[in-house]
């Protein structure tokens, strides 16, 4: 929520601050970019919002530092006299829309013209995988502003896109955590994927330069920039949840998979809708299992079956299972575009693509390493040819 004139963050919505050496490897990773995919998301959220200024921050106890910056060099303010010392701790959004009539601001150098004249400032977290605050993802403006619904909307989620590609940086850095095989692949990967959604966020932040647009065609600009980055934040999300398994050892539970369908469908009631698609629960049985990475798999197969509906048809999904010997296997059956032959063996290896359409093959690899950490085994179905495509995994029986 952004916060207007006067208004001071609520303390209790507040974020707890990074301890130093997070701090710290956060200002090396950032000081060490040599790519532009940080830049770019700053520049992007500077020419969507009209900005002079986009900078990542990141706070000690006495300054707060900026290493990645579009429109200025890199600098350090004293802790004292920053903009970003009134938002940190405060989750979400953070907007002054005019910072001489904010009390809290209106006396800094940067805003009285000593240092700078900064008369708009917005800012959104950059957070720790633990929830911790290590900076933030930062606007300034030299004219009195206010960001409308579709700007905090993209802005918040160029923020999440900067905050996860940080997060992997970090973790490199991290000295429990050495750099692995999967990490420098998944890194590379999305580096290369990336310039897609980029391409087209560049293009149409573009066209938005054009005062000419009428209303109907900016707003369908505007929200073809917003489905880029929502691709760019799945992405780096996704390698980042993917990555994470590796050091999370699964629990082994009782699992009620019937009411984990029923609730991933509610969850996303929203999209099933727009797609006009439905999903038939068949009798699921309890399996063993971590509820959490069991989740993960049933959201991966089900998004998959909805992602990859055939043009015209809206996708029929249906869920059920069996016992095999003493596992469960559950297979989610479609009426998408099916898979090829010739991709099955290799449909939940990292990267493979099941169809032609899009995705960036992390879903299923993600299923797959959750489903043989937990002992058991994920595959592909023959069906006749047009009949869409039937996944499976197997668990432990309860």
């Amino acid at each position: 929520m952004a916060h207007e004139r006067g208004s001071a963050p609520a303390v209790a919505g507040r974020t707890g601050p990074a301890d130093r050496g997070t701090v710290e490897r956060a200002l090396t990773a950032l000081r060490a970019v040599t790519d532009a995919d940080l830049s770019d998301l700053l520049a992007l959220a500077a020419d969507l919002t009209g900005v002079e200024v986009a900078a990542l921050a990141v706070a000690d106890d006495e300054s707060f530092h900026y290493p990645v910056t579009v429109g200025t060099d890199a600098f350090t303010t004293p802790y004292a006299e920053a903009l970003c010392r009134r938002a940190r701790g405060v989750p979400g959004l953070f907007e002054v829309p005019d910072t001489t009539l904010d009390p809290h601001l209106q006396d800094s150098p940067l805003v009285t013209g000593e240092r700078a004249v900064v008369r708009f400032y917005a800012s959104a977290p950059l957070t720790t995988s633990g929830g911790q605050e290590v900076g933030r993802f930062c606007l300034f403006g030299t004219r009195p502003h206010r960001l409308d619904e579709e700007q905090r909307r993209v802005l918040a989620t160029l923020a999440v896109a900067a905050n996860r590609i940080l997060e992997l940086r970090l973790r490199r850095l991290a000295p429990s955590r050495p750099p692995t095989a999967d990490v420098v692949a998944i890194a590379a990967q999305v580096s290369h994927d990336l310039q897609s959604p980029l391409a087209t966020l560049t293009m149409s932040l573009g066209m938005l330069e054009d005062d000419g647009l009428d209303a109907p065609t900016r707003s369908s600009v505007l929200a073809t920039a917003s489905r880029s980055v929502e691709r760019m934040r799945g992405m780096v999300e996704g390698t980042l949840r993917l990555h994470d398994l590796a050091h999370e050892p699964p629990r082994h539970e009782a699992v009620d998979l019937r009411a984990l369908v029923e609730q991933l469908v509610c969850d996303e009631r929203d999209q099933w809708e727009r797609s006009g698609g439905r999903v038939d629960v068949g009798a699921l049985p309890t399996a063993l299992g971590d509820p959490a990475q069991v989740t993960l798999v049933l959201q991966n197969l089900l998004q998959n079956a909805r992602k990859f509906a055939r043009p015209g048809h809206p996708p029929e999904v249906a869920v059920s299972a069996t016992r095999v010997g003493d596992r469960v296997r559950v297979t989610v059956l479609d009426n998408g575009v099916g898979i090829a032959a010739e991709r099955r063996a290799r449909v939940f290896d990292l990267f493979a693509r099941a169809g032609d359409a899009h995705g960036h093959g992390i879903g299923l690899a993600t299923v797959a390493r959750v489903v043989h950490a937990h002992g058991g085994r994920c595959g592909v179905d023959e069906v006749p040819a047009g009949a869409g495509a039937a996944l499976w995994f197997e668990l432990p029986g309860a």
